[in-house]
């Protein structure tokens, strides 16, 4: 396999996890105020795409570690790249802190048919609070990331290019 290719694959999972990411986003913060057979559903299918998730970073990772790709001299003092890759460890606490909150609630939450996370810890209405909370935080934190990765760069750019033709401008109409 060539390097476009391994920069393909990588294309991919980045998208394919994007999605997972956006649907999870959007649909947590719905859950709270269904009814319990409604919520248990849901919990259920949220928890599935945040174990998918959870795999899909770890995967990318190793994808990335493994093919030496965005692997650049001074990588550390590129803003965006570093914005970039704070997502890795934040989606992983997300995926923790939601299993965390799972394995303290009070009815069951079985992902993919296999993972039986209600039944790792007993049911204590404190604990699935604070998890439920650093979750929500933690999702909070990824909407502004994805806010200011995907529409800060073309404000940036807007800006400097509106204010780069206004100079010319300033600069032609002063002319003698």
């Amino acid at each position: 396999m060539n390097r476009k290719s391994h920069y393909t694959v990588a294309r991919i999972l980045h998208w394919v996890t994007a999605c997972f990411v956006i649907l999870n986003l959007l649909s947590g913060w719905r859950l709270g105020g269904l009814s319990l057979p409604t919520r248990e559903t849901l919990v259920t299918l949220h928890a599935g795409v945040g174990t998918a998730i959870g795999l899909l970073m770890v995967f990318r990772w190793w994808w990335r570690r493994s093919h030496g790709l965005y692997a650049f001299p001074g990588w550390w003092r590129k803003r965006a790249v570093l914005l970039q890759l704070s997502f890795y460890p934040l989606l992983l606490i997300q995926v923790m802190t939601g299993v965390a909150q799972a394995a303290f609630i009070d009815y069951r939450v079985r992902v993919f048919g296999v993972i039986d996370y209600s039944a790792l810890a007993p049911a204590s209405e404190g604990l699935r609070h604070l998890f439920l909370t650093a979750h929500g935080l933690v999702g909070a934190l990824l909407i502004v990331l994805m806010v200011l990765l995907t529409f800060l760069p073309s404000v940036v750019m807007t800006a400097i290019t509106t204010m780069a033709m206004s100079a010319r401008m300033i600069a032609y109409s002063t002319k003698p």
